[in-house]
């Protein structure tokens, strides 16, 4: 089974311990215990932790010596890029409507997918930090709308999701009646789906164009929230737009996490994609227990998923290295 880690560097290693030895100790204990790939945070909250031409100096350097350690020890590296949230450094943002309700600060700073911009910028970002530190690969997370629930009551308003509503619906933004129509509901979440995958597509062709790999995180709940965010993934790994794909199960109950596990079974089965089940072992769901993690590791493993990819490396400690290095056998 192949072990995954999605990592933060500037929390792993802060200020005063983060020499590039204390990386490579780090990593030898990881691929140690079967971690042979990570998916470092790089650019989070306005902080970025990679020299770039676009940006300039980067606030501390850390995938420099982290790169340099990985391959050192033989541990794949994709680092992480995307749209939204933390990692997101676009510029048309999502907005909500005059009358909006309960729109988180966060909602509000997310650059939204419908804006070429934001796209055009983050390729050339990621173009940067692949000639500068040749990756393995790149990781999406974030390439989407804002969550759900956030959107089920308050579309973007932004110019761009405006105009285009214009071309389907005659107006810039449907009323709360527009909204319990399915045919509606069905328009925008297509206009959605459209706007984030020629994202992704984008993201596509610059790691053909560097013969490297294209991994995403993708939303654990396709049909409540995927699909809804305009991130049809199941679509995307159809047609070949991934090459790794690690729906987010965090989940502390098992019988959520067998669903989740069983439903995207179902829905890459037919795809070329390497399929590699997260699991939340520290997460905005909880912590999970030794045996907890035991099990869902064994599960995903008998559901047929070929790895597992964990959240995140900082909650890895001896006791969860030991429980790896004998799962990865499996």
């Amino acid at each position: 089974m192949r072990i995954a880690v999605w990592s933060h560097p500037y929390r792993e290693f802060p200020e005063g311990a983060d020499s590039a030895q204390a990386m490579t100790d780090r990593l030898v204990e990881l691929r140690e215990a079967g971690v042979e790939l990570s998916f470092p945070f790089v650019a989070v909250s306005g902080q970025v932790y990679f020299h770039s031409e676009t940006l300039g100096a980067p606030d501390r350097e850390l995938l420099g010596p982290y790169m340099e350690a990985a391959r050192e020890v033989g541990v794949r590296v994709h680092p992480v890029i995307g749209l939204g949230g933390p990692v997101g450094i676009g510029r048309g943002l999502y907005e909500p409507p005059l009358d909006y309700q309960d729109v988180p600060e966060w909602a509000m700073s997310w650059p939204c997918a419908s804006w070429g911009e934001n796209h055009e910028r983050t390729v050339l970002l990621a173009n940067e930090l692949i000639e500068r530190y040749q990756p393995d690969g790149l990781h999406l997370d974030y390439a989407r709308y804002p969550n759900a629930d956030v959107l089920v009551d308050n579309p973007c308003t932004c110019p761009r999701c405006q105009q285009a509503r214009l071309q389907w619906l005659g107006k810039p933004y449907p009323e709360p009646y527009d909204l319990r129509k399915p045919g509606v509901v069905f328009k925008e979440l297509q206009m959605r789906i459209e706007f984030v995958r020629s994202f992704v597509e984008s993201v596509r062709g610059l790691t053909d164009h560097h013969q490297i790999r294209l991994s995403a995180a993708v939303r654990a709940r396709y049909y409540e929230d995927a699909l809804v965010e305009g991130q049809d993934w199941a679509e995307w790994c159809d047609d070949g737009l991934l090459d790794i794909v690690c729906p987010m199960s965090y989940t502390l109950s098992f019988g959520s996490f067998a669903k989740l596990v069983a439903q995207h079974r179902r829905l890459l089965s037919e795809a070329q994609v390497q399929w590699l089940a997260g699991i939340g072992l520290s997460s905005s769901a909880g912590d999970l227990d030794f045996d907890a993690l035991d099990r869902q590791i064994r599960f995903a493993a008998q559901a047929g998923a070929p790895g597992v990819c964990i959240f995140h490396a900082a909650a890895i400690g001896p006791q969860e290295l030991s429980l790896i290095a004998k799962l990865s056998s499996l």
